[in-house]
């Protein structure tokens, strides 16, 4: 077999299928086969694929640890593609540099920045994983010519200024569940990473943010001065804002959409002011797609609030204040004071966004499969081979690996845990996802650009 293959393993659809798929197509035009399978899928994927090199999003877990040893020793190569990378905290930027999983063999690790490769460094790393910085790799889609792939989102409304709402209480929905399923969600960090300690507290505090963040959307809906949309964190029970939805008066509620389905690219590029709550990431894809922006400030909590995030946009504490500051925003929409400090910060900690986070690591990956041998194949064992037809009936079937026949049943009967478990799956990419995310980018990028 000549050609080469890589798996990318993908861990939620809703953020990181769209970046996967354009990586899939920078590699194809390298003549690379490349194969999108959830994270979850990893073991299967060995067998079915037989690929050269494997990408992950983490190698911090036990169990992928170990994995990954196994195919270095197989001559399978392996590479860590973050999809979250910013580690402001020093001791959470220590923690994902390796203080406590250095044992992972890793060949490359694409991160956003520099700070954090300072720390890999520091742990050893370079001695045996090449380290590149490329930025977050979704943000391509804010340049040309991949921002055509989402330059299409009709705006609901009524032709009044595009006001997205950004929301990012993920944590939110554990305070509905049992105690358990918090704690076994933040065990890998508590012991190790000091501003986690306190996950029970972290809860509640984004359960109470949430409930303040309606008394902001409230003020904009009452004002009926915009065409507004709210965009939940894909995290988020998105129940919350609909069953808030469902108490307008019926001549408010067609003054608000809420739109948890699109992707976020798409909503950035089609709105004219972004507001964001805390620290969200949306704030500075905002900022690249040159969109400007206000932070909803709460309870300035660490690992939710960054006050040098905060210094680079308008702040608004106070639900009354909000429409004043929105219009006052969009009749300064470059928001010049803010601009260098923004470009500062992006340099330093996103490396500069400039739409070619993509291609470069394809170009990095294909410059070494080009001379990489087959991998030993007769190492694998009757367990993998199993997996890998499960793998492909799954496929045929057009559902994900963990694919669970009972789940939905579970989730309608007794609710809870079973809720929470159900979000694994929920963000799964199936084979139909994988298929249309591709046809999408070959479909745009072959449009003639708009003007």
């Amino acid at each position: 077999m000549d050609e080469k293959r890589v798996v990318l393993l993908v861990d939620d659809k809703n953020r990181d299928l769209m970046v996967a798929a354009l990586i899939a197509w920078h590699f194809r035009r390298r003549g690379i086969d490349c194969f999108l399978e959830p994270l979850e899928a990893y073991r299967g994927a060995l067998a079915a694929y037989r690929p050269h090199m494997m990408i992950f999003n983490h190698l911090v877990a036990s169990h992928l640890v170990d994995y990954s040893k196994r195919l270095a020793r197989m001559g399978v190569l392996t590479a860590v593609l973050l999809n979250e990378g910013l580690c402001y905290d020093d001791e959470e930027r220590s923690y994902n540099a390796g203080k406590h999983h250095k044992g992972a063999h890793i060949d490359y690790f694409f991160c956003w920045n520099q700070p954090l490769r300072d720390a890999m460094l520091g742990y050893g790393f370079g001695e045996r994983t090449l380290i590149e910085v490329v930025g977050p790799a979704r943000y391509d889609y804010y340049s040309e010519p991949w921002s055509r792939v989402f330059d299409d989102y009709k705006w609901p409304g009524r032709g009044r200024p595009k006001i997205l709402v950004c929301t990012n209480f993920g944590l939110a929905k554990l305070f509905h569940v049992p105690r358990s399923e918090g704690k076994k969600l933040f065990a890998p960090w508590t012991d190790r990473v000091p501003i986690y300690r306190d996950w029970w507290g972290m809860i509640e505090i984004h359960q109470r943010e949430q409930q303040r963040l309606l008394t902001f959307l409230d003020a904009l809906v009452r004002s009926r001065k915009f065409d507004v949309v709210l965009r939940p964190h894909p995290r988020e029970d998105i129940e919350v804002y609909r069953n808030w939805g469902a108490t307008l008066p019926g001549d408010l509620r067609g003054e608000v959409h809420i739109d948890a389905g699109s992707n976020i690219t798409s909503l950035i590029l089609a709105c004219d002011l972004e507001i964001a709550c805390e620290n969200c990431n949306t704030t500075m894809e905002s900022w690249i797609a040159g969109k400007p922006t206000i932070e909803l400030v709460f309870e300035r909590h660490p690992v939710f609030y960054n006050p040098a995030v905060a210094a680079l946009s308008p702040n608004c504490e106070r639900p009354q204040d909000l429409v004043p500051m929105v219009e006052r925003e969009l009749a300064n929409s470059r928001q010049e004071s803010y601009l260098a400090g923004r470009r500062r910060h992006l340099d330093l900690w996103c490396s500069s966004p400039s739409g070619k986070a993509t291609g470069r690591i394809a170009e990095i990956i294909a410059a070494r499969l080009a001379h990489q041998p087959e991998p030993d194949w007769s190492a694998l064992d009757l367990a993998d081979r199993r997996r890998g037809l499960k793998l492909r009936g799954l496929q045929k079937l057009g559902e994900a690996y963990h694919y669970k026949p009972l789940a939905r049943l579970r989730i309608r009967l007794l609710g809870g845990k079973y809720k929470l478990r159900a979000y694994g799956y929920e963000k799964a990419v199936t084979p139909k996802d994988v298929s249309q995310a591709l046809k999408l980018i070959e479909t745009r990028l072959s449009r003639t650009p708009t003007t």
